[in-house]
């Protein structure tokens, strides 16, 4: 075949450019995004019901949605916590469920429920968790002027119904997820000393609003042979509206602002976003499931010039860009394709002393990597971070294969043969180990697809980038290469003579013989350098940490702050400004403070003392001292306080979660359905006292309790005292004032900001028409509470997160130790911990398999069963170097270090089977097998250190440099150059000592 396709130079390339023309045009149809649209088996519900207690949520509404949807088919886990006012249910279904029937049936759950919760609760929200449903960036609006009330209650308008409209217009964004705006309402403040002097109660107020803010509808009115529609208006639609409604009182008319004043103020915040240290609102960007990355932010960054022209008095800024992982990943893919393609023009060069070689490479490797974009639109795969690692694994490959092809083409020129000749030859002798390289290489990510969970469908897309890239590269490596090099060598092109004197390098087959023959008679040294690198490889596996990603040298951060103090927003982003100020060297400030309005709420409901800060920096050193300052004046001037610095969340951490402890110890009641009880808490702390954990968080409340015999004694209406409660504390809703576009709540309020006071200063219109001042008829008590009420399948429980310093193992037998006989709790013991333990079981099953697989397609390729386990004795060799390099350098194992052994062990691998393959061509054309194992090591010497050379010097700058992407690298560089390094002095002298070893011992 391949005689054919050499003769055929004309249709090789019209065939070629084909297929790169489709491959271009491929490209502008495949998606780009953060990670593979996959299903994530994650369904929340979300529910808001305000002026309700953690306790009176859960007993009457949590617990009955969480057993209802206890039935639901497939589910694994049921998580719920309860604060105040707010609840959120978390679920987790087997992997392999179909989300959307889960979530079909989940709303119909709920639905079905919706008979026996109360009638004021607004129907709960039900997210269904996906890839694409989280946020690439935020933009935030502000305005230039300083913060006043009425300006920010016109940009939140504004925000809500033409900005973000504006935005969600883009054809890439599917949404625009808004929080930190406020809105408004009417607030009635009744003149209390003029109604008591009239003898009249804030009932007359609400009863005249109420009466003059009904819709009549539209009556049809017939006369004659006409027909008119008459429709009775609504007078009121402003405030100034409801100022001047009439009220009759002892048969006088008053207008309502002469009894009270009338104001629009902001509704009560909740929640706040600062952006540098101004007021302002957030949208979080959420791109459509195939939208290129690349045209979202360029269209993005258009509008938002275009709306800073437009409007300038409003700032436009973005923060926490998740694009940034994948920006990295093209631009490594890039220096990995630029500089290892550079290098292995060089190196061809200075080794084969042909300018023409080189140029070979130089096409065929762009032109895998273009075809490899057309079977990439055919899977249905996008450019993501999944997908270019595995293009980054492959081009490692191509650039071997591109070498060993030409390498070998060269070595047939030199025995003699004519181009034609040489290039079939060539060819046509490595035609089988190649596809056993490529075969030995999927094989390694073939058993991955079987990992359960997300971790499975990850790697899933890795495989099979991975395979797509190398099986182009072999088709380009044994059809276009031979191919062009013959065409090239027709060409008259010779190098001037100064050139090649200059470019003279050492006889590397005569250094090659000597070093063989020195190793080969001190072969005690080659066994001892790889039994040292075998047992470094298992000593460092256990010893090093493992980490999800490498630690990078960010210049931003996350502070996680609880004041644990009942304070507002307002007081909890004054602390932060306060906190923050007269540190040097932010470049940006970004605060979410409180609850937040996102609609995709993607984290944990923060309560009013609880605030997230993004902190970015000019530098990594920078950083450190602006996190030291902070630690040091929150520690100092909020001794209370907790506080936790996080790097900003990637997209791993979004689909896989961070919050997910290693060990918890959930504790149950044995006599109530309810968790233990507050009173219990230091009693389960004393029967803890030995295990190291985190402290459950309790707040201090006022409870307040109506006395029943002063009710009875004054002759008042309970329901009276309920409804000044609630003015007082501005919950007493009135009406809903119907505006132009939006329907405004009306409240009474008596805008006293102390409470003792305010309540000492009201008094109640009893049944005998005297007023009874309200201090006398309530009692407030100050009570402890968990912040937080937890519960799961088994029902409610309190948390505790363990941190055993002699290990997690001892931390889980003192567990079981100290509770397994007590009378008043059980417990349950729960965590990443044992889903960790679940994974490396598979793990282990997926290694095993992967290597019989390894030896299965070996043993089919040389034809003995003997000569894989030449090369299976290598891998742990060359892990040794890798993990030794890693270990000196200070790194962990992690992704990028993975992905680097693997491509090490590919490229190592490959050089092997090239030289076993070759050692036994020449056995079968009559070398005795002394003679063969020297001479196969000569010939693929140069093959072997043209890709060592190439690999090592291409990833050598990454260890010198310190930019994002650098760090990012730096791992990969690490175990492939450690590898490399100790894994061509494997192939060089360890592979034939233990081929001539285990030929002697005849185990054919």
């Amino acid at each position: 075949m391949i005689k054919f396709l050499v003769s055929r130079p004309i249709a090789v390339f019209m065939a070629t450019l084909a297929f790169i023309l489709l491959g271009i045009t491929a490209t502008r149809f495949i998606p780009t995004s953060l990670m593979p649209d996959i299903d994530i088996p994650k369904i929340t519900v979300q529910l808001s019901y305000p002026n309700n207690t953690a306790r009176e949520l859960e007993t009457n509404i949590v617990r009955l949605l969480r057993n209802r949807l206890l039935q639901i088919n497939n589910l694994k886990d049921i998580k719920t916590e309860t604060r105040d006012g707010f609840a959120t249910l978390k679920l987790v279904f087997e992997y392999g469920t179909k989300t959307d029937f889960a979530f079909i049936e989940v709303n119909e759950k709920i639905d079905a429920s919706l008979n026996y919760l109360p009638r004021d609760l607004e129907r709960p929200k039900v997210i269904k968790a996906s890839t694409t449903d989280i946020p690439i960036l935020n933009l935030t609006i502000a305005l230039k002027e300083e913060y006043s009330i009425e300006r920010f209650l016109e940009l939140s308008e504004f925000t809500e119904t033409i900005l973000k409209k504006r935005v969600e217009q883009l054809p890439n964004i599917a949404l625009a997820d808004m929080s930190g705006h406020i809105s408004p309402e009417i607030i009635i403040t009744p003149y209390s000393q003029k109604i008591r002097s009239l003898g009249i109660d804030n009932t007359e107020i609400i009863n005249a609003i109420r009466r003059n803010n009904i819709e009549y509808g539209n009556l049809i009115v017939q006369n004659g042979i006409y027909q008119y529609n008459f429709k009775f208006s609504n007078p009121l639609r402003t405030k100034k509206d409801i100022e001047n409604i009439y009220l009759n009182i002892h048969q006088k008319l008053f207008k309502l602002k002469d009894l009270a004043q009338v104001s629009l103020q902001p509704t009560l915040e909740r929640g706040l976003v600062y952006s540098n240290g101004k007021r302002a609102i957030v949208l979080a960007i959420i791109k459509k499931a195939d939208a290129k990355l690349n045209e979202l932010k360029e269209e993005l960054e258009t509008l938002t010039t275009s709306l800073e022209t437009t409007y300038p008095e409003l700032t436009f800024s973005t923060n926490q860009d998740q694009t940034q992982l994948l920006n990295l990943s093209i631009k490594n893919l890039k220096s990995s394709l630029w500089i290892g393609s550079t290098l292995a023009i060089l190196i061809m060069f200075l080794f084969l002393k042909d300018i023409k070689a080189p140029f070979v490479i130089a096409l065929s490797i762009p032109i895998s990597l273009i075809i490899s974009m057309l079977f990439f639109f055919i899977f249905g795969l996008s450019i993501n971070v999944i997908s270019l690692s595995g293009l980054i694994l492959g081009v490692g490959m191509m650039i071997d294969n591109s070498i060993i092809v030409i390498d070998n083409i060269s070595q047939k020129l030199t025995q003699g043969f004519s181009v034609v000749n040489a290039c079939v030859k060539g060819t046509t002798e490595i035609i089988t180990p190649l596809i056993t390289s490529v075969l030995t290489t999927c094989s390694v990510f073939l058993p991955l697809l079987f990992l359960s969970g997300i971790t499975g469908a990850l790697f899933y897309e890795q495989a099979l980038a991975i395979t797509i890239s190398l099986c182009t590269s072999l088709l380009v490596s044994i059809i276009f290469i031979p191919v062009l090099y013959r065409q090239l060598k027709n060409k008259k092109l010779q190098l001037k003579k100064w050139t090649l004197f200059k470019l003279k390098l050492p006889d590397t087959e005569n250094w090659y013989a000597k070093s063989y023959s020195f190793f080969f008679s001190r072969k005690w040294l080659v066994y001892s350098i790889s039994i040292l690198s075998t047992i470094a490889a298992v000593m460092l596996f256990f010893k090093m940490e493992y980490s999800q990603l490498p630690e990078i040298n960010q210049n931003e951060t996350i502070i996680k702050i609880d004041w644990n103090d009942n304070i507002t927003v307002n007081e909890s982003q004054h602390r932060i400004d306060m906190v923050l100020k007269n540190i040097s060297n932010i470049d940006q400030v970004f605060s979410e403070v409180g609850e937040q309005q996102y609609l995709l709420q993607h984290d944990d409901t923060k309560s009013f003392s609880e605030a997230v800060v993004y902190i970015k920096s000019t530098s990594n050193s920078k950083l450190k001292f602006i996190q030291s300052e902070i630690a040091q004046k929150i520690e100092t001037q909020y001794p209370k306080s907790n506080l936790n610095f996080e790097t900003p969340k990637n997209i791993f951490q979004y689909i896989f979660g961070t919050n997910d402890t290693q060990l918890n110890v959930e504790v149950y009641s044995k006599s109530f359905l309810e968790s233990p009880k507050e009173e219990k808490l230091e009693e389960i702390n004393e029967l803890l006292a030995t295990v190291s954990y985190t402290e459950i968080p309790i707040k201090k409340v006022a409870s307040i309790k109506i006395i029943p015999e002063n009710v009875l004694l004054y002759n008042v209406n309970q329901d009276d005292i309920i409804k000044e409660l609630k003015t007082v504390f501005r919950e007493q809703f009135i009406d809903r004032l119907k505006t132009s576009q939006k329907f405004i709540a009306i409240k009474l309020d008596y805008s006293i900001s102390d409470i003792e006071k305010s309540i000492s200063q009201i008094f109640i219109k009893n049944k005998n028409n005297a007023f009874i001042p309200l201090k006398n008829l309530i009692q407030i008590q100050p009570t402890k509470q968990y912040k937080t009420i937890t519960a799961g399948i088994n029902g409610e429980h309190i948390a505790y997160q363990v941190n055993s310093a002699k290990g997690l193992d001892s931390g889980i037998d003192n567990v079981q130790n100290i509770l397994k006989n007590n009378n008043d709790f059980n417990f349950r013991l729960s965590g990443s911990l044992f889903e960790l333990k679940e994974l490396t079981h598979e793990l282990t099953i997926v290694i095993v398999v992967a290597i019989l697989l390894l030896y299965f397609i070996m043993a089919a390729q040389f034809e003995s069963l003997w000569q894989p386990l030449i090369i299976l004795l290598e891998i742990p060799i060359d892990i040794g170097g890798a993990l030794l390099l890693l270990w000196l350098f200070g790194g962990t194992i992690n992704i990028m270090s993975a992905i680097g052994m693997v491509i090490m062990c590919g490229v190592i691998i490959n050089d092997s089977i090239l030289k076993i393959h070759t050692i036994n061509m020449l056995r079968k054309q009559g070398l005795n097998m002394e003679e063969a194992v020297k001479k196969g090591g000569e010939l693929r010497l140069k093959s072997i250190l043209m890709t060592s050379l190439t690999t090592i010097l291409a990833l050598t700058p990454f260890l010198f440099l310190n930019s994002l992407g650098a760090n990012l690298q730096k791992p990969l560089a690490l175990t492939v150059i450690g590898g490399m390094i100790i894994g061509t002095f494997i192939s060089l002298y360890f592979i034939p000592l233990m081929y001539s070893f285990l030929s002697k011992k005849s185990f054919t």
